[in-house]
């Protein structure tokens, strides 16, 4: 068994009115493929990356040319995503300089979106969306073995947490899949790989889970009555919030409540489309006394943090 430590970056449309919506809703077009190839002691074998040319969103997005550094010129210089998938399928079992290798193997990414990105660009060009769906989420089993306080966070937060420098530009796909390598050292691997399916299992399903296109104001996005306003899952009543926690910009949760049918831990997550436009994912939970529990140590703290900073500030 080898593993295929894979990163990805992608275009995303400059409008709301340009984005690709059939046959699948295009929140990103993929422009570089960044992989690192390793055995099953996750010594490196080989390297990749690969610059992909976008069919769609040809024109360079201003945050994502931020984020990443690639500019419009770049942009242009590529393989088509076709011929960049048939490549980078071919290394994954054979390697780049024509070495045997392993045929099995199972990809290691970090977070979830990059394979949803994955599966929805070899949709959108007639190819297998399943290719590498079995995958590890290597932010499952950092969660685990370091308790982070965080379900999400970024991969550059979870390498300073545990000392590896950042002596490379983050969000260029090869980059940020040796970062994610780098995490891996640092990991117990066998350990968290045999516990895997059990972190996978942990994992609350949402009773409802929907979106909310064309946000504009992500500072008002709780003033938005299309976002807030949530049914009951159960009864179809209207939820009575509690307070918000944002864990970043664009993610927040809170405890809600319905007089029938008791406590529903809300989950909201914004995706920037475009410049001034964002979809607003909402995901609808049963809430446990152990979810309640913790949601109102995390607004004690919250509280202490403010009450803490008022008296600095006099």
């Amino acid at each position: 068994m080898n593993y295929i430590i894979m990163d990805l970056e992608w275009n995303q449309a400059v409008s709301a009115a340009r984005m690709i919506r059939t046959p699948v809703m295009l929140h990103g077009e993929i422009i570089q493929i960044g992989a690192i190839k390793t055995d099953e002691k996750f010594n490196i074998i080989d390297k990749i990356k690969i610059n992909v040319r976008p069919k769609y969103y040809k024109i360079m997005n201003s945050h994502v040319e931020k984020l990443t550094g690639i500019t419009q010129s770049q942009l242009t210089v590529g393989e088509t995503f076709p011929q960049a998938f048939r490549r980078f399928k071919a290394w994954c079992c054979v390697g780049e300089g024509g070495s045997k290798t392993s045929e099995e193997f199972r990809f290691i990414t970090w977070g979830f979106d990059d394979l949803g990105v994955f599966a929805d660009n070899l949709t959108l060009h007639g190819l297998d969306p399943s290719f590498g769906s079995d995958y590890i989420n290597l932010q499952l089993i950092y969660n685990r073995q370091t308790n982070a306080e965080h379900l999400q966070c970024a991969l550059s937060t979870a390498a300073e947490s545990l000392g590896i420098p950042l002596d490379v530009q983050c969000h260029d796909a090869f980059n940020d899949a040796y970062l994610t390598w780098e995490l891996c050292q640092k990991l117990d691997m066998a350990l968290g790989l045999a516990e895997y399916s059990e972190y996978v299992a942990a994992l609350p399903t949402p009773l409802v889970k929907d979106a909310v296109q064309d946000v504009r104001d992500l500072k008002k996005m709780l003033f938005d009555r299309r976002v807030v306003e949530i049914p009951c899952p159960k009864c179809g009543g209207n939820l009575k919030h509690g307070q918000w926690l944002f864990s970043s910009g664009k993610s927040c949760k809170t405890i809600s409540n319905c007089e029938a049918d008791g406590d529903f831990l809300i989950k909201l997550k914004a995706a920037r489309i475009s410049e001034g436009n964002y979809t607003v994912t909402r995901a609808v939970f049963a809430a446990s006394e152990d979810d309640i529990a913790a949601f109102n140590e995390k607004l004690k703290k919250r509280e202490e943090r403010k009450n803490a900073k008022r008296l600095i500030d006099n």
